[in-house]
Parts: structure tokens; sequence; C-alpha cells
């Protein structure tokens, strides 16, 4: 394999909000504005492509956009216990207690929210569709903080 892709698109971005377990700050509900950069690797097909860049960019899209301006809850976390209401969502860590409007929350099957799950995630939907593909996943939450997923 000694082609490569990498899409780093402006509109694979989301901004969400969220909490973790530790360090102390982080446990504090905050956001990021989240930018996805992915790379994929293979042979060429028929047509010369490893991709097409058009195909790439809109399949990354459809990860992340549901994602954006939400508050990410992992489902998976063995440390809160998640409540549904009519209307809202309530949710209990530790020492705290959150109620969110249904309408506002985006569950994640993860056992939490960090910016390398995140990663695993969007590469776990990513290689739905291109199965046979190595690809790697870069999610950055800040200009010096980027988190990796790949094979």
């Amino acid at each position: 394999m000694g082609f490569k892709v990498i899409v780093e698109s402006s509109e694979a971005k989301f901004s969400a909000s969220h909490f973790l377990k530790e360090p102390f700050q982080c446990t504090r509900l905050h956001g990021h504005n989240y930018y996805v950069s992915v790379e994929v690797s293979d042979d060429l097909d028929k047509n010369h492509f490893v991709v097409d860049f058009t195909d790439l960019k809109q399949n990354l899209r459809s990860i992340v956009k549901p994602m954006d301006h939400y508050i990410l809850i992992p489902t998976k976390s063995d440390e809160l216990e998640i409540r549904e209401e009519k209307d809202s969502i309530e949710i209990i860590t530790v020492n705290k207690r959150y109620v969110f409007p249904r309408e506002d929350v985006f569950f994640l099957p993860l056992p939490a929210t960090t910016s390398e799950l995140l990663a695993k995630y969007i590469h776990s939907k990513l290689k739905e569709v291109y199965k046979d593909k190595k690809i790697s996943v870069r999610v950055r939450e800040s200009k010096s903080t980027m988190a990796v997923f790949e094979e």
C-alpha cells in the first residue's frame, strides 16, 4: 500500500459539550470545537483512486454532523446513571446531577467522550463504508492537542 489520501476539511468539524471523570477541571461541563481529519491508505482502484475525495468528505460529514452542537453522553460508562424522562435526560455521576432537554443530547456507545474514543468511534463508522482500507482518524480539540485512532 503506497498510496494515501488525506481529508482535512473545515466541514469535518463539530462543536459539542461533554464532561469527563477526571481530571478535575474536565469533570465540569465544558465544550470544544473538534476538528476531524482522516487518512485512507490502499492500492489504487481501477480509476486510479484510493477513494474518491468527494465521497470521503461526504461520509465524514455524515458522521460528525449529528454530534454538532449537542451534549455528548457516553452510554457505556460505568460511572453514569442515565434516566430518560418524557422530554429530559437526567445524568447522575458520583458527585453531580445534570438534567438536559432531550433534544440537546447525543448518545454515543462509548465508555467516555474523550477525544481518543471519539476518534475510534468515527473510525468505526468509516470502516463500515471502507471495509478493506487502512484508516487513520485524528480528532483535534485544541490547537495543541489531538487524539489519533488507526488500525
